[in-house]
């Protein structure tokens, strides 16, 4: 019992928490009446035919793309040179 009260919130606050133009097959309010109304079956068919799909867009599509790991992001490699370049100066000056 404790599990399909878990599962009915869970799969309610999922839905009602998705982009409502992602939503696919039915409107996003139609999947948040299902998932409360229809505990296991609801969630399991939101899950299954109606959340949002993942695209893995880069950093243009409005930050909604995929997480790039530090030390795999050009951007912050040659921001990190150019401050160990510069630290590195700075402490020459400094002798």
């Amino acid at each position: 019992m404790g599990f399909l009260i878990i599962w009915t919130i869970f799969t309610t606050v999922f839905a009602a928490s998705a982009d409502k133009s992602e939503v696919r097959l039915l409107p996003k309010w139609a999947w948040v009446v299902l998932c409360a109304l229809l505990p296991f079956f609801g969630g399991l068919l939101y899950l299954m035919v109606g959340r949002p799909l993942r695209n893995n867009q880069g950093p243009s599509s409005g930050g909604r793309g995929r997480v790039i790991a530090p030390d795999d992001d050009p951007n912050f490699l040659r921001d990190i040179s150019k401050f160990m370049r510069n630290k590195d100066q700075d402490d020459k000056d400094k002798k």
